[in-house]
């Protein structure tokens, strides 16, 4: 049986809210924007791109077994 995405999409969706907090709390510490806090962010929006992409395709399986 084929494990559902879902779970991997709510992981990244979580890591990437993370990544935000970190990049924020380093901006707020440093005053500034560091190339740290621009790879958190990069990171970040990583993740979040992965786990909409994860979401879609939970979606996309859960509606073609509901077709069936």
């Amino acid at each position: 049986m084929i494990r559902s995405p879902l779970p991997a999409a709510i992981l990244y969706l979580v890591i990437g809210v993370f990544f935000v907090y970190w990049a924020i709390q380093d901006v707020q510490a440093a005053k500034d924007w560091t190339i740290f806090s621009i790879l958190l962010a990069v990171f970040a929006a990583f993740d979040f791109y992965t786990s909409f992409r994860y979401f879609s395709l939970y979606f996309k399986i859960k509606k073609m077994n509901n077709k069936k």
